[in-house]
């Protein structure tokens, strides 16, 4: 273990599990593919063989189980004699198996870590302070056109781990600068694939949210080594997804997002736009928030755990934060970050860099024309030059063509972003969608 929060199991006393959920998950296991060596149960189970050889040795004697000779696999070469065996379940084992799942979890896979031990590896890998440095965070921004005393906020809310609410119209990279916080909120952590409560099972890990690390995985096999989770709820959000979710079929329980992102990032994009008011949405991270903890019910056995709340929270919206939210809610955030249109002079950065990247030669006219003849008045967005950019290249494939900033190319390339037919672009409009 990278942490030494958790000791690797040498013995079934070591998991910190009971034992008849141990019992069931290997038997079911082995029912569901009839026959397996003895290294396939440790790859299934996420455990050394000695762990569980006791089970084993019990279903033996009361006929659950045969052993059917040693495996040719050559891979399993030099390994002890009980590891390359074949175990199969026999006709007693499966009516058992079916038995163990009438009545209890059916969950398949790692074995799943006791809650207390996964507390304490949460817990160690959310220590202090977050060690990001101002060259570091403006490394991470790259190519974002920020102005100091907004990267020294971010740097701020990132060193504390504290709140962040970010604000402004849309396609200015709000999205962007939560995205990039995660690459410096530090090393790869580890997380199990399921945690234990008693005889109830959370599946912890999701792979839409927890990126393999690179590098060696832990030694012990229930937990896996990731990125620093950037787990991002969107419109779609409801209050239910932050409780554990319950399958009924397979009784067993799903993390809410805010426990897939623990140690990471949890952003509450478009904030204002899900089915829940906003102020019901807050109420439900207040506490959260203020005490680290979360409360969560495990609703097949009515029982109440409590969750260290170990994400960092980030609310980002496009809308008007004056009519969105109340002075409650602000100062409920550490900080408040209003992130504003580009500058002519910064937009004229991104349009060259965009160039540089897409491969399109570039004139400093262009700047010029793009600004007096086909802005005038209209706001200028952080994303509009790449979207200008990709759509000259997409008519000059189109023609044949290589790709030059012209009158002709920018005046198309401008026009197939913003169509007249669909109105003109206003200052005051914070609902537009971003562009690109």
């Amino acid at each position: 273990m990278v942490t030494g929060a958790i000791e690797a199991p040498k013995r079934l006393e070591d998991l910190h599990v009971r034992r008849d959920l141990v019992a069931s998950l290997l038997l079911r296991t082995l029912a569901f593919a009839d026959q397996l060596t003895g290294s396939a149960l440790e790859q299934r189970l996420g455990l050394p063989f000695e762990t569980f050889s006791p089970l084993i040795d019990e279903f033996e004697k009361n006929q659950l189980m045969d052993t059917r000779g040693v495996s040719n696999d050559a891979g399993l070469e030099g390994r002890p004699y009980p590891v390359k065996m074949n175990y199969a379940i026999s006709g007693a084992g499966r009516q058992r198996a079916a038995e163990m799942s009438a009545v209890q979890t059916r969950y398949l896979g790692p074995c799943p870590v006791n809650f207390e031990d996964y507390l304490a590896l949460i817990r160690s890998q959310v220590t202090g302070k977050s060690p990001v440095t101002d060259a570091q965070l403006k490394k991470a921004l790259g190519e974002l056109e920020l102005e100091q005393h907004i990267i020294d906020q971010i740097g701020g809310a990132m060193v504390s781990r504290a709140s962040l609410f970010i604000f402004g119209a849309p396609g200015n990279g709000k999205s962007t600068i939560t995205e990039r916080m995660a690459l410096l909120m530090g090393a790869p952590i580890e997380i199990p694939h399921a945690v234990a409560l008693g005889d109830e099972i959370v599946r912890v890990i999701d792979p839409v949210y927890h990126k393999i690390a690179e590098g060696e995985q832990p030694v012990d096999r229930r937990l896996v080594k990731v990125e620093r989770p950037v787990v991002t709820a969107g419109g779609e959000l409801k209050l239910q997804q932050l409780d554990l979710t319950y399958d009924s079929q397979n009784r067993y329980y799903e993390a809410p997002l805010q426990w897939k992102a623990n140690a990471g990032v949890f952003v509450i994009d478009d904030f204002g736009r899900q089915e829940v008011p906003p102020m019901r949405l807050l109420n439900r991270f207040i506490v959260p928030m203020e005490k680290k903890i979360d409360y969560l019910d495990l609703s097949a056995s009515g029982r109440k755990i409590e969750l260290p709340f170990l994400c960092q929270v980030v609310f980002s919206t496009n809308l008007s934060p004056t009519e969105l939210v109340d002075e409650a809610f602000l100062r409920r955030m550490a900080y408040k970050i209003g992130i504003g249109n580009p500058t002519p002079e910064a937009f004229g950065r991104i349009l060259r860099f965009e160039c540089d990247r897409q491969g399109v030669p570039f004139d400093e006219k262009a700047i010029g024309y793009l600004l007096n003849t086909l802005y005038g008045k209209k706001p200028l967005r952080g994303s509009h030059p790449r979207a200008l950019v990709a759509r000259l290249v997409d008519l000059a494939n189109y023609r044949q063509q290589p790709p030059r900033l012209t009158p002709q190319s920018l005046k198309e390339a401008f026009d197939a972003c913003f169509n007249p037919a669909l109105g003109s672009l206003v200052e005051d409009d914070w609902a537009r969608p971003a562009i690109g």
